[in-house]
Order: C-alpha cells, then structure tokens, then sequence
C-alpha cells in the first residue's frame, strides 16, 4: 500500500471546471430535502414497520428472520452503492452524470416500497426488501457524490455536515411517521416524498450537462477489475475503509435491535404506556435532537480546524462510552440516555467522517465510485452484523451485545488515528 497522493492534485479539491455555477449554499438548500427523504425510507422501515411486519408473518421466528432480510438487503445494497457511483461517473447526458440515476433510483425505490406495503410472506418481503436496499442504496451513491462534485473544498466541512443532517431530519421523520401510520400508509406515506423532493432537486439547482470521456484502450477484465477498486493501493483510503467499517459495525448491531432491546431487555411493561412502538419512537426522537445539534456544529468546526481526523477519533470514543451505560441499568432512563449521547456523538461523527471521506479519494475522474466504496464500508455492516448481534444475543444476551459495540467503535477510531494524509 502506498500514501494517499497529494489532495491538491487528485479527489481532495474539485477543480473550477469540475464545478457547477449553481452556488453551493443553494444546492446544498435543495438537497438536504432529498437526502432526509432517502433517510426518512431507512430509518422508519429499519426501526418500526419491517420489524413489526416481520412479527405479524412469524412471531416465533421474529429475530432470525429480521436477521436474515437484514443480512440480505445488505448484499444488495452493497451491490446498489457500487453500482449507483460507477453508473453516474460514466452517464453522459444533458441532464448531467448523477441526475438521471438520481430520478430513476427515486421512482424504483418508491415502487419497491408499494410492493412491500402487500407482502405477506417471509419469502415475497425479503425479495421486495432487497430490491428496494439496491435502488436506495444506489441513490445514496449517487446524491453522496454530489458532495465532491460540486461542493468546494474549503467549504466541505459544512456540505458534509448538512448532507449528514438528512440523516437525524430522516430518522425524526421516518420514525414518527412510521410509528403513527399503519403498514401499507407507512410504506406509501415515505415513498412518496422521496420523489418529490428529488425531482424537485433536479429541476431546481440543474446540473451542468455532462462530457464523454476520451476512450480508454480495452483491457481483460481482470485489469478492469483492479482498476474499479485501485483506491484500496492507498493506505489512508484502506484506513478510512476500515475505520468506518468498524464504526458502523457498532452502530448496526446495537441500532438494529432497537426494537427488540426495549421489548426484551428492558421490558414492554417497563416502557411508556407499555407500547414498544411508541416508546421506539420517543427515543430515537431524543437521539436525533442530540445528533442534529451535534452534526450542525461538527461541520463548522471542520471548515474553521482543519482536523476532521483527531475529531472523528473524538467522537468514536464517546459513542463506546455510551453504548457501555445500558450495562449498568436495563432500564428506560438508561437506555433514553444512552440513545441521546450515540446521537450527539454519531451525529457528530457522520459529519465529520463524510468530509473526511472526500479528502482521502486518490482518483478525480472517479470520484462517484470511490465514495460509493468507501460507503460500502457502511452498507457492508448491514451483511454481517444482524447474524452476529443474533448470535451474540443467543448465546450471550443482550448485554454482550453493548459491550461488543464499544469495542468495535473504539477500534475504529483506532484505525482513522493512523491515517497520515488528513488532520
């Protein structure tokens, strides 16, 4: 592995004809609606409605089947990320190289959303389920590669940190929505909004019509293949990879059981009013207050310091201090404060991290697909970590599963510490 090239003269700093003459502080405007949309699909079916809906088909089966639809939307939505940011680096058309895969991503991912509102089967859910985490995941490839596109350098810190805000506006909204609505409502109530506000996006802060590239002479495939990953020859884009990995492989294995966390480790009697729906909803709402505050500060301190490295370790740290509380108390108030410090600890972490994302791409030209890799590095998580929280809760119970958590987020920031090329 070699260091990641100078910044200047490859991913790190978008040149002005790479730029688009929207200002950035309107496409960012327009695209924090499209991203909390995206998000708002995520959260609301991860937190609320698929793990219900699951409980309605099988109940006795409940755990080990959300872990395996988990497991297998992750595979393709693995499969969406690359394809989302290999795809729209080589569009050429006179919309530009992300909008037509943003719009059409869109449109699938609201009907996949349809068809899962009718499934009434493990076997039709998990097919509708993996369609619907390639279509989303490959708009999150795309609309994440805007960011480096069209967003200078010098203001990435705060492009990051409100690209990330989709995320905690998502979960408020997706959550509550989902928590208020029934099944079909809520698939369609949060399908929706996604095309809405891309098309919005798209018509709205136009992107400039894209360029053929010069032709490349042909190669085998097994060149083609090293070329589609030669960021990984770089050692701080190995290191980000894998810092992220382990950081998300905390947040998914303690986040994918929230559900079941409050029905069987705490209680159901134990909760508010004795609803695990409301109580699910009440607390990631907490958690998303602390990560919007969080993550709108993050990205000025990013811009103003100039260390999004020695932050993100900062952040990584407190988020293992706080996943270690519900050891001490399985009870409601211990969990609501457990979930309100990962939330201003991760919002933190997301802004911070997704600029420091853009400053380690070793490839201009390929910026779409590198940073569509380095989310792998998120979605991959998704893969392994439902077997393996069901494994350990099996085995162990479900205070293993908060001491697991710290480890492997104390273990990520470990990784990004070592990075030699960014702050």
């Amino acid at each position: 592995m070699t260091s990641t090239p100078d910044l200047a003269s490859v991913g790190g700093i978008a040149p002005a004809s790479r730029l688009s003459d929207v200002p950035y502080k309107k496409l960012l405007l327009w695209l924090l609606p499209a991203a909390t949309a995206n998000y708002a699909l995520f959260q609301g079916l991860q937190a609320i409605i698929l793990p219900h809906q699951i409980e309605m088909i099988d109940p006795a089966q409940k755990v080990a089947n959300l872990g395996l639809i988990t497991a297998l939307s992750g595979i393709t939505a693995v499969a969406g990320l690359l394809a989302g940011g290999t795809i729209s680096d080589r569009t050429v058309s006179r919309w530009g190289k992300r909008t037509p895969s943003l719009v059409l991503a869109a449109l699938a991912s609201a009907l996949f959303m349809a068809l899962m509102a009718e499934a009434d089967t493990i076997f039709t859910l998990a097919i509708f389920a993996c369609a619907l985490w390639f279509f989303a995941n490959y708009y999150q490839a795309v609309m994440t590669a805007i960011l480096p596109d069209r967003v200078p350098l010098e203001h990435r810190g705060i492009g990051a940190s409100i690209l990330a805000l989709g995320v905690p506006f998502g979960v408020l909204v997706g959550v509550n929505i989902a928590a208020q609505t029934g099944q079909r409502a809520g698939y369609l109530t949060l399908g929706a909004p996604l095309v809405v506000t891309t098309v919005a996006f798209a018509a709205i802060v136009r992107e400039p019509p894209s360029v053929r590239a010069p032709s490349r002479p042909r190669v085998a495939t097994a060149q083609r293949l090293s070329a589609f990953f030669s960021g990984f020859r770089y050692r701080d884009f190995n290191l980000a990879f894998i810092g992220r990995a382990l950081m998300f492989f905390a947040i998914f294995s303690i986040t994918g059981y929230t559900y079941y966390i409050l029905q069987d480790y705490v209680g159901a009697a134990n909760l508010p009013g004795g609803n695990v729906q409301t109580a699910v909803s009440i607390m990631i709402s907490v958690q998303m207050i602390a990560c919007i505050i969080s993550t709108a500060a993050s990205g000025w301190l990013v811009d103003r310091f100039k260390c999004p490295k020695r932050l993100v370790v900062i952040a990584s740290l407190g988020m293992a201090a706080a996943m270690m509380i519900p050891l001490f108390s399985a009870s409601w108030p211990a969990m609501v404060v457990m979930q309100t410090l990962v939330g201003f600890f991760f919002g933190a972490y997301m802004a911070i991290d997704l600029a420091l994302m853009t400053m380690v791409l070793p490839d201009p030209d390929a910026e779409g697909r590198d940073m569509a890799i380095l989310a792998v590095a998120v979605s991959g998580p998704q893969i392994f970590s439902p077997a393996a929280a069901a494994g350990i809760i099996a085995q162990f119970g479900y205070s293993a599963l908060f001491g697991t958590g710290a480890a492997f987020a104390v273990l990520g920031g470990i990784a990004v510490l070592y990075i030699k090329s960014v702050r």
